[in-house]
């Protein structure tokens, strides 16, 4: 016998609102405040459904001549009377409402999984402050070092001044989309993981910076890629750590989403701009030299001897596949006039 019976009002997302658990043979749902489950809701009436247990402990909802009617999830035709299965759900105007027995089975508990451990660690105030001073003194130092004659603070702050902007604007839409689906969050842990992201970047960016300031020109289109790959993690990073904190989704679903969306954006930003073709070049020429001081040289430079001997090389092998190219058009011209005599002897 089901001696208990728990009633959850659902979002659109079937996200849980409100949990209640009741002992009585019969519960009432409406909008009414005498209701024993309250719905705010214009759609549902005031005194809209009852659940009702029978003598042989089954359960029943019933439909009180409401206006819009009882219906199952899945279903279309409103219903007046219809048992109930634990976790089943019904439409009552347009609010989800899932019932369960207090015998239902639950899933066995996830363990935390030291990722999931390290996204609520970052909402810490501490952990916060000390990351934002690391990002500032990790763009700082590249800003110092790429910047060509006098470093001015007026324009370090005007030139971060709106990536700070987006810090805040972002961390404020995810937080109250959080809240929207009554999912919650921490706002702190939001800003805390907007900025991890942001730093991550920043150091990735620097170091593919240094990497190019020392590359050679065979080296410039991997540079290029690994600045694409560095890319597109940053945004499966973020999307995955926000989709945790936002909307608690588990790990298999927030994965799936974020890799759907990673290859949406994959396929807009390179497919149709058809750059496929530029991920199997060996060379590449960049599109942002790299200045930095002699310091962050760590590969030799050509000395002016090198230099001056591939240049000599580079010209004798554009004289050579000019003769190549003369040679090829002499004996294509050659073979075309001796077909076309071969074919006026034929003739006569």
């Amino acid at each position: 016998m089901n001696e208990s019976v728990v009633v959850e009002v659902l979002g659109t997302t079937n996200n849980v609102l409100e949990r209640k658990k009741f002992s009585q043979p019969t519960i009432e749902i409406g909008r009414a405040f005498s209701n024993d489950l309250i719905i705010n809701d214009e759609h549902a009436d005031a005194i809209h459904a009852r659940l009702e247990k029978t003598a042989e402990g089954q359960w029943s909802i019933v439909d009180l001549d409401s206006v819009n009617g009882i219906r199952r999830a899945k279903g279309r035709k409103t219903i007046d009377r219809s048992p109930v299965q634990s976790g089943d759900v019904f439409l009552l105007g347009r609010n989800k409402v899932r019932i369960f027995f207090g015998d239902h089975p639950v899933a066995p508990a996830v363990r935390i999984r030291w990722v999931e451990s390290l996204l609520l660690w970052l909402g810490k105030p501490w952990v916060l402050i000390a990351m934002i001073a690391i990002y500032v003194g990790v763009r700082l130092t590249a800003s110092y070092f790429s910047t060509i004659g006098e470093f001015k603070w007026s324009n370090f702050f005007s030139q971060n001044l709106i990536e700070a902007l987006w810090f805040v604007a972002l961390a404020v839409i995810v937080y109250f989309l959080s809240v929207l689906f009554r999912r919650g969050g921490n706002f702190m842990s939001h800003v805390s993981v907007l900025v991890a992201v942001f730093l991550l970047s920043a150091l990735i960016d620097f170091t593919l910076r240094v990497a190019l300031f020392n590359a050679g020109d065979a080296r410039y289109g991997l540079i290029s890629h690994l600045d694409a790959i560095a890319g597109y993690l940053i945004i499966f990073l973020y999307l995955w750590s926000v989709l945790y904190l936002a909307f608690h989704f588990s790990l298999k679903r927030r994965t799936i989403i974020s890799l759907a969306v990673l290859g949406f954006i994959f396929i807009f930003n390179v497919l149709q701009d058809q750059m496929l073709s530029g991920w199997f070049d060996d060379e590449g020429f960049p599109l942002e030299q790299a200045l930095l001081p002699p310091a962050f040289l760590i590969s030799e430079p050509l000395t002016q001897a090198a230099f001056e001997d591939q240049t000599v090389d580079l010209f004798t092998r554009v004289e050579e596949l000019r003769v190549e190219a003369i040679e090829e058009r002499e004996q294509a011209e050659a073979e075309r006039l001796g077909d076309a005599q071969l074919g006026i002897d034929s003739e006569g």
